[in-house]
C-alpha cells in the first residue's frame, strides 16, 4: 500500500521550487465578449516522507485575470500513481504524484486545447529545505544524445551543456565492441562496423542542426553516421582514431523559465575533436565573461596527455572561438589556440572541471580543479601574487575531510561552501575561516564543516531510473539559489548494454 500520510515533523512543505505561466485563449459564448483569455500557473512541491518523496501539483486557473473554479482539468502522467484533483475553489488545483521508482516523472495539464508539460526528477536524497527537482524545461536543453558538463553563470542568464550527438554506450563501449586479435591492446574500426552493438559507436543520435543545435561541425558525420578518424594510427594498438565530437552550447533564460536562443561555443575544429569541459564563469557589466575551462591539447603531442586550466574571455549571446585546427584531409594538421594556459608551477596529474572563485570585489582567489582519472581528489590553486590568469598560483593540500576514501570530483566553491559530486551524491561543506589556520588558505580540518548531503542517487540501473547525480553549479536569481545537476537515467538495454541518458535538471536550494 502507498501511504500518503505526511508525519507532523515533515508537515514543512518545500514550495516554491519552479513557477510556469502560459496563456491560452479561446472563443467565448458571449457575442459581446469575442474573447476570453485563460491562464495556468503550475507549481511542484516536494513532499518529504520516508522512502521516494511524492510531489504535488498546484494549478492556478484564471479567467480574464480573475481566478477560475469548477472547472475539470485533463492530466497526463504516465508514471507514478496519481490522486483526484482536489478544488480549492479558489482557482486553485491540486494533485499529488506518487513514485513508484527513481526516474523522471513528465505531468501534463490539458487548458483550452492547450498543453503544458514539466518534468519532475525523483532521486533517492533531498536535503531538508530543497525543492522539487526538475528537468529542464523546453525544446532545445535536453535531448537526444550525449549532455553533460552542466554549467550555470552565476546570475543564471545563460546555461551551458557540454553536448555530442552520440550514445554513451558508445564511449564507455568503445574498445570493447571494437577489440581485435590484431590489435589487443586496443582496438580496430575498420574491422568494427556491423559488429554486435556496433550501432553504439556508429550510428547519431540526437540533433546536428539548427535551431536546437546550429552550427554544428559538418564535418564530423557523414551520412548521420560518426566521421571516426581512419588509418593506422599507432601499430599493435589502434587502427583508426575514434572520435565522438563534442561543442559546448550556450543558452539563455527565457520569460517562461526555458532556455532558447543556442550558440556554440569551442574550437573551430570541423571535426569537434578537441571537447573542452568544466567551463567556469565571472560575469562582466558589458556582456561579456572571463571563464576557464579544461583542456587537454593531445593533438600537438606537448608531452603533457591529461587535461589542464585554459583561461579567456566570451560574448554571451554569440558563437566563440577557442582558436582553429586544421586538418589536411583526415590527418590533423596543426592547432592554434586563443585561450590562455593559467601559469600553475606544475600541471603534472589532471586539471579538471575547474571552479573560478572571485571575492565580493571582483577578484579572483583561487581556481579549484578534479583529477577524475587518477587521484580521484580535488585540488585547489590560490594566486598569491600578480593577476589572474598569470601571476603566482599555490598549490594547497586539501584535508582528509574534503579528499576522503571515496571520489571527489566536479567542485564548485562559493567562498562559503564547497559543493561538489561525492560518489554518486552532490555534497557540501561549510568553509570557515574563523581562526590563523584558515585565514588565507584551506589546508586544515578545522577550515571545514561535515559533510551535508544536497541530492544523491542509489546508483540504479533499471530501465527508467537514475543511476547518479552530479555537475553541480549554482546561480542566483530574484534572491533564490537554484543548483543546476545533471541526472544520469538508464535508457535502454542491448545485448547486455546499458545505454545512459544525461540530462540537466535543476533544484532550489536553501
Amino acid at each position: 500500500m502507498i501511504v500518503l500520510f505526511i508525519p507532523m515533523k515533515f508537515l514543512l512543505i518545500f514550495i516554491l521550487s519552479f513557477l510556469f505561466l502560459f496563456s491560452c485563449t479561446k472563443k467565448s459564448d458571449s457575442p459581446a465578449d469575442p474573447a476570453d483569455t485563460y491562464s495556468l500557473t503550475f507549481t511542484m512541491t516536494r513532499l518529504p516522507q520516508t522512502g521516494l518523496d511524492p510531489f504535488r501539483v498546484r494549478s492556478t486557473l484564471t479567467k480574464n485575470s480573475a481566478a477560475l473554479s469548477g472547472q475539470t482539468l485533463t492530466l497526463t502522467i504516465p508514471k507514478g500513481s496519481v490522486s483526484a484533483v482536489t478544488d480549492n475553489a479558489d482557482g486553485t488545483y491540486d494533485f499529488v504524484v506518487t513514485p513508484t521508482t527513481t526516474g523522471t516523472y513528465p505531468v501534463t495539464v490539458a487548458c483550452a486545447g492547450q498543453t503544458f508539460t514539466r518534468k519532475a526528477v525523483v532521486i533517492d536524497t533531498n536535503m531538508t529545505g530543497t525543492g522539487q527537482p526538475i528537468a529542464i524545461p523546453g525544446d532545445y536543453v535536453n535531448s537526444a544524445g550525449y549532455e553533460d558538463g552542466v554549467t550555470i553563470t552565476p546570475d543564471g542568464q545563460y546555461l551551458f551543456v557540454q553536448y555530442g550527438p552520440f550514445y554513451f554506450a558508445g564511449i564507455s563501449n568503445f574498445l570493447t565492441i571494437c577489440s581485435s586479435v590484431s590489435y589487443s591492446a586496443g582496438y580496430d574500426l575498420n574491422t568494427c562496423d556491423g559488429r554486435t552493438n556496433s550501432s553504439f559507436v556508429f550510428d547519431s543520435i540526437g540533433p546536428f542542426a539548427a535551431p536546437s543545435r546550429p552550427d554544428f561541425p559538418s564535418g564530423a558525420l557523414s551520412n548521420n553516421k560518426l566521421r571516426h578518424v581512419p588509418g593506422l594510427v599507432s601499430a599493435g594498438l589502434i587502427n583508426g582514431l575514434v572520435g565522438f565530437p563534442t561543442f559546448f552550447y550556450g543558452f539563455k533564460l527565457q520569460a517562461n523559465g526555458e532556455f532558447d536562443e543556442p550558440f556554440r561555443v569551442g574550437f573551430s575544429d570541423d571535426r569537434g575533436l578537441n571537447g573542452p569541459f568544466g567551463l567556469s564563469f565571472k560575469m562582466n557589466t558589458d556582456g561579456t565573461a572571463q571563464f576557464v575551462v579544461a583542456w587537454n591539447n593531445y593533438m600537438n603531442q606537448l608531452g603533457d596527455d591529461k587535461p589542464d586550466i585554459y583561461a579567456g574571455t566570451m560574448t554571451m549571446g554569440q558563437n566563440n572561438s577557442f582558436g582553429t585546427v586544421v586538418y589536411s584531409g583526415d590527418s590533423f594538421a596543426s592547432i592554434t589556440p586563443t585561450i590562455t594556459p593559467v601559469s600553475f608551477s606544475s600541471h603534472a596529474n589532471t586539471q579538471g572541471n575547474p571552479s573560478l572563485y572571485y571575492d565580493t570585489g571582483g577578484t579572483v582567489r583561487s581556481i579549484w580543479t578534479d583529477d577524475e582519472a587518477v587521484t580521484h581528489n580535488l585540488s585547489v590553486y590560490r594566486i598569491t601574487a600578480g593577476t589572474f590568469p598569470s601571476g603566482t598560483w599555490v598549490l594547497d593540500t586539501l584535508p582528509t575531510v574534503i579528499n576522503t576514501g571515496a571520489d571527489e570530483n566536479q567542485p564548485f566553491f562559493t567562498g562559503e561552501k564547497l559543493i561538489l559530486r561525492r560518489d554518486n551524491q552532490i555534497v557540501y561543506h561549510d568553509y570557515r575561516p574563523t581562526n590563523g589556520a584558515c585565514s588565507s588558505g584551506y589546508t586544515h580540518a578545522d577550515c571545514w564543516g561535515v559533510e551535508v548531503v544536497l541530492i544523491g542517487a542509489n546508483g540504479h540501473t533499471g530501465i527508467g531510473e537514475i543511476f547518479t547525480v552530479g555537475e553541480p553549479t549554482v546561480a542566483t536569481r530574484n534572491g533564490q539559489k537554484f543548483l543546476y545537476f545533471v541526472y544520469v537515467e538508464a535508457r535502454a538495454l542491448s545485448s547486455g548494454l546499458i545505454d545512459w541518458n544525461l540530462d540537466a535538471a535543476s533544484v532550489e536550494i536553501p
